[in-house]
């Protein structure tokens, strides 16, 4: 009987814990696109880490500071693809901005 527990409790869990992921998922949403849709980032290199794997053979133009209407902190970085095309990338930086080195 005791075994029996053990195993509903473990399967709990396991249904507990993916449940709690689904925050995840909408991060799926997440393509740095635009502010709504800014890549949550804890550092400045998780920026350049993302840019490099979306973007891997693009010239930076340019890293900007810039906040959107409720005054949250963001940093776009701007691209420029082998075609000429331009493309903004939008980095949510509230968890580290303003903290300090």
């Amino acid at each position: 009987m005791k075994a029996i527990k053990k195993i509903g409790f473990i399967i709990c869990l396991l249904i507990l814990a993916s449940c709690s992921s689904t925050k995840n998922i909408s991060t799926i949403d997440r393509d740095g696109s635009s502010f709504e849709k800014a890549i949550i980032v804890n550092s400045i290199s998780e920026e350049y880490e993302y840019a490099r794997k979306v973007c891997s053979n693009c010239q930076l133009l340019g890293q900007s500071l810039t906040f959107n209407k409720k005054k949250k902190p963001f940093d776009v970085l701007e691209f420029k693809k082998e075609n000429d095309e331009k493309v903004s990338y939008y980095f949510d930086i509230s968890k580290f901005f303003g903290k300090g080195f």
